[in-house]
């Protein structure tokens, strides 16, 4: 073996050493957490120690998670994640000159150490995302409300805002259910949420309470802008056209209302709207009952 064989192989070698000791390193980093955003910026920070770049930017579009940092550069290097046949998403990273064969070779190498904490991270974001999520309408479940509720009353009194809450229930829904099926039921439901959602602005969370019980919470709104936003909901869903195997079915709802008091807490809170929606109820449906005036509908 001549000498130039001899510098190669040591070259060869020293190259697999680095390439082992960056998998050890990387592999430890990326076992400490399984928050998608966490991850991706722990292997960024991780990258940069070996192979020094201008920008770095993921995105997945299945599930939404996108991280960009710096703008791109002239040449970069790019790569889809692939595992088992599932997409995790696209990666890749930029700088003003080229990258070399062996610093190529170490980011495949880091991307290989990077697949299954993320493929791991992903699943359990998914899995997050729906415990909190009512698989037939799309919006928060109870499980979801009952954190929301805590934090929004938190916030209201740390900082002395107002907002209300709105406790909506389908009138004679199981009347529904018996006359023309459970399927037609859910499809009722999953109409309500939709045309809920749509009438009110993004900062006001709609959830499904349970059965066919809504709750919706208003975010800095005081009690006559509540009333105006609960009766503007009880007229639409009132004249909205609800159709189910071609069989037109009316559709009407009642709702409790209530504001928040300094001494709330979220039990104090959603039994006042509740009973305002029960009074709401036995006055005939299809109206709304502010909390503290059962007799009085609006």
């Amino acid at each position: 073996m001549d000498r130039a064989q001899q510098a190669w192989k040591l070259i060869q070698s020293k190259n697999n050493e680095a390439l082992q000791q960056q998998s050890f390193s990387l592999g430890q980093v990326l076992q400490t957490t399984l928050d998608v955003y966490t991850l991706i910026k722990n292997f960024h920070q991780e990258l940069q120690k070996f192979i020094p770049n201008h920008s770095f930017h993921y995105h997945n579009i299945q599930t939404q998670h996108g991280l960009d940092i710096n703008q791109p550069a002239e040449f970069q290097a790019n790569y889809q994640l692939m595992l088992e046949g599932i997409s995790l998403g696209d990666i890749y990273i930029t700088r003003s000159t080229a990258f070399t064969q062996l610093e190529i070779t170490s980011f495949e190498n880091a991307l290989q150490n990077l697949l299954y904490p993320l493929r791991n991270a992903i699943f359990y974001h998914e899995a997050v995302s729906n415990s909190f999520t009512c698989p037939l309408t799309k919006i928060g479940n109870r499980r979801a409300y009952d954190k929301f509720i805590e934090r929004e009353i938190e916030f209201a009194k740390r900082h002395k805002t107002e907002f209300a809450l709105v406790v909506i229930d389908v009138d004679h829904f199981k009347a529904i259910n018996d006359k023309y099926g459970h399927s037609a039921g859910d499809h009722i439901l999953n109409m309500l949420a939709k045309i809920m959602t749509q009438l009110n602005r993004t900062t006001d969370p709609l959830f499904r309470y349970g059965g066919e019980e809504f709750v919706l919470i208003l975010n800095h709104t005081h009690l006559a802008g509540a009333i105006f936003v609960a009766e503007r909901l009880r007229e639409q869903i009132q004249h909205a056209e609800f159709i189910f195997h071609d069989v037109k079915i009316p559709i009407t709802i009642s709702l409790g209302i209530t504001n928040f008091q300094i001494n709330d807490n979220a039990e104090r809170m959603f039994a006042r709207a509740d009973k305002a929606l029960y009074s709401a109820k036995k006055l005939g449906r299809n109206q709304v009952v502010v909390s503290g005036n059962e007799s009085t509908k609006f």
